[in-house]
């Protein structure tokens, strides 16, 4: 070293007191320090416990003859300013005091280290660029910093770092390329106090692993390129993660939001690693509201996150499986138009409060190993509301309600299997006009929950009771309302199953065990409804080879048909026409179900056939001279007990019997006026029962 630069070295190892007393200005001192670090030795450039005055050195070229690294351990500066500066030699500040540091527009060539140095006064970073490693591992602010558009080239760290002030860092670039030792933006541990805003900034791989933030945290439009570390941190405040993009895989593992958590419109796009998530949220506790509304996930995990406040998911996307197993949501979850294209686990979650899916679109792949939709072993405090969404294949096995319970409108387009346990006596789940294709849906061992399928459709569904005796019950704690039998082709209800039930219920398959709750259902059980319910019935059962089953369909729509015209014939504002009309085909509908069951009683057809010459037998025989026949007449039943009263009675039998049936051979003829009249009714009546006989016959044979 020249002798020149010995004596400036010696001029900055001087204390403050003792440059004054040599007179040696502010200007002295910097002029000095810049003099060493262009030809100092690397011992030289090396300066501890030194007190520097404040150093102005913008637009300055800062370099070396040599690019030892210009050290200072301990030092206090009153102040830094390098606005627009070149530094192109490493420059390091160990433990060091600087009163306030103004690098706006500077540039650092090297690497740049200030680890464990406390800032009392604002640090300014606008604008600057780190071309090298930029090092602030456990340093101190204690006064606003600001690095908006700050550039890190390669690694920067601010570990363990502490700002007491606000922190901002809006539209700050973290460059260079990760690596197996460490993450090139590291705020892992830092201490946030105030407000921190990461605005707009784009980070490679990072890590804010352990970190604190006691004031609002925005990071509003971020982006991550690659793998973002966010857990074990305390968001104390708001968090703010708006349209952030995750462009590799994210953590918020064990991490804890105490004030809002806003991650609306954001992108994690997830990595090529196909065994770590995409978007890691396990074990993260939400304190207050947690809005993902639009949120764009690839694969997700939650497992294990508890939401303490309003759970916001509505038209969040998932293009894989995500998982939230043993979720605690204590008050509304909101999954409004929620799409899955993956699998969806809800498994052993607990709903404290509304739960809300409404047109949620439930889109993975069905297979035999898992369902796309996994409700199992979940608790439903509170409404569940599935309006209208779709699923592939769901499973709601074991899975507790104490509210009512809307799938209103749900499709399944493969299956569904659903064991609903209540918690409260009044648990009614509502199919209402829901599409089903296949499944089974059981009742539990105890507790039995209702089911509407009013107007639903239902293909290959089995309904089965938690034990053997309770199918003596089973329907009626489901509500069969204009419900489509036979929708799915290929997948047809199986009454054969519950012919035991319906046989000893006289066949009613639209009674409902109504409780005292009150509920308001989409078709009101009207004659015209019931029978159109039975007619769906009936035309599914006949096309499934239900034999029984249908043609008993049959006969309860018919009954109901009959309900209908007579409630058009009580009905005084209707015209006379039409109540004329329905009461015809109420007395036909009646004479039909007296004398044949519309055409599905045989037997009862038969015996009446047989039976029906009996009638006017009797009025020959004993209805005086107006049903005088040539047999002639008795007058008490006493004669039957002689030979010539039972001679007469037989003749007037017989005379029935030929009439009734036509072949008539003209031994005995009618001579009284009803007689007469009784004889061609007898042949009009043989001919109508004779129909229905064959009527009988053909329907039977449809079915």
């Amino acid at each position: 070293m020249p002798d020149a630069t010995k004596r400036r070295k010696a001029v900055l190892d001087r204390s403050p007191e003792e440059r004054e007393r040599r007179g040696h200005s502010s200007e002295d001192v910097q002029a000095a320090l810049l003099d060493v670090i262009e030809r100092g030795s690397r011992e030289e450039k090396v300066f501890t416990d030194v007190a520097f005055p404040e150093l102005d050195l913008d637009y300055a070229d800062i370099e070396g003859a040599n690019k030892h690294p210009v050290v200072f351990r301990n030092c206090a500066f009153e102040g830094v300013r390098a606005e627009h500066a070149d530094v192109k030699v490493p420059v390091s500040f160990e433990g060091c005091t600087v009163d306030g540091l103004d690098l706006e527009g500077a540039r650092f060539e090297y690497d740049a280290t200030f680890a464990g140095t406390t800032f009392t006064d604002e640090v300014a970073t606008f604008e600057a660029r780190f071309d090298r490693d930029a090092d602030f591992t456990g340093a101190t602010f204690s006064a606003p910093v600001i690095a908006d558009e700050t550039r890190f080239e390669d690694d920067a760290s601010f570990a363990d770092a502490t700002f007491e002030s606000t922190a901002s860092f809006r539209g700050a670039e973290f460059h260079g390329k990760s690596n197996a030792l460490e993450d090139h933006a590291s705020f892992a541990g830092a201490r946030f106090e105030a407000e921190a805003t990461f605005l707009q900034s784009s980070f490679e791989f990072s890590t804010f692993a352990g970190a604190r933030f006691a004031g609002p945290a925005r990071f509003q439009e971020v982006r991550f390129d690659g793998d973002a570390d966010f857990s074990e941190v305390a968001f104390e405040r708001e968090a703010d993660f708006d349209e952030v993009d995750f462009g590799q895989d994210a953590t918020f593992e064990g991490s804890e939001f105490r004030g809002l958590a806003v991650f609306r419109g954001a992108e994690f796009e997830g990595g090529a690693r196909s065994l770590q998530d995409d978007a890691r949220f396990v074990g993260v506790a939400f304190r207050d509201d947690a809005d993902f509304r639009d949120t764009h996930f690839r694969d997700a995990n939650f497992d294990d996150a508890r939401f303490d406040g309003t759970a916001v998911f509505e038209e969040a996307w998932f293009d894989a499986d995500v998982d939230f197993r043993r979720v605690e949501f204590a008050r509304e979850a909101d999954f409004d138009e929620a799409r899955f294209a993956g699998d969806a686990d809800f498994s052993e979650s607990e709903f404290r409060a509304p739960a809300v899916f409404r047109g949620a679109e439930f889109e993975g792949d069905a297979n035999h190993l898992e369902d796309n939709a996994t409700f199992a072993d979940v608790w439903f405090a509170d409404d569940a509301d599935f309006d209208n969404a779709k699923f592939t294949s769901a499973n709601f096995l074991r899975t507790r309600f104490g509210g009512v319970v809307d799938f209103f409108g749900a499709t399944f387009d493969d299956r569904i299997d659903f064991l609903a346990e209540a918690i409260d006596d009044d648990t009614y789940v509502d199919f209402t006009d829901a599409k089903i294709k296949s499944g089974v849906v059981e009742q539990p061992a105890d507790e039995w929950v209702r089911y509407d399928f009013t107007l639903a459709s239902l293909g290959d569904v089995t309904l089965d009771a938690g034990h053997d005796r309770g199918h003596r019950k089973l329907l009626d704690y489901f509500r069969f309302c204009k419900t489509e039998f036979s929708e799915f082709d290929g997948y047809e209800f199986d009454f054969s199953a519950y012919t035991e039930y319906l046989d000893r219920n006289d066949w009613r398959l639209h009674t409902f065990d109504e409780n005292a709750a009150e509920y308001e259902y989409a078709a009101a059980m009207t004659p015209e409804t019931v029978e159109t319910t039975y007619l769906k019935a009936k035309n599914a059962a006949s096309a499934g080879g239900y034999v029984k089953a249908a043609g008993e369909f049959r006969i309860k729509r018919q009954q109901y048909a009959r309900r209908k015209h007579v409630a058009i014939v009580r009905d005084a504002s209707a015209d006379v026409g039409s109540r004329f009309r329905n009461l015809s085909r109420a007395a036909e509908n009646y004479f039909l179900d007296v004398s044949c069951g519309h055409g599905m009683r045989l037997t009862r057809i038969m015996v009446v056939f047989f039976v029906a010459p009996l009638f006017p037998a009797l009025l020959y025989a004993f209805g005086g001279s107006p049903f005088l026949t040539d047999a002639g007449q008795l007058d008490s039943l006493s004669q039957l007990a002689t030979p010539e009263g039972q001679s007469i009675a037989y003749k007037n039998l017989h005379f029935s019997y030929i009439t009734y049936l036509t072949i008539g051979y003209g031994g005995i003829g009618p001579t009284g006026a009803l007689a007469r009249l009784l004889a061609g009714l007898e042949v009009y009546l043989s001919v109508i029962l004779g129909g229905l006989f064959l009527y009988a016959l053909v329907k039977r044979s449809e079915l």
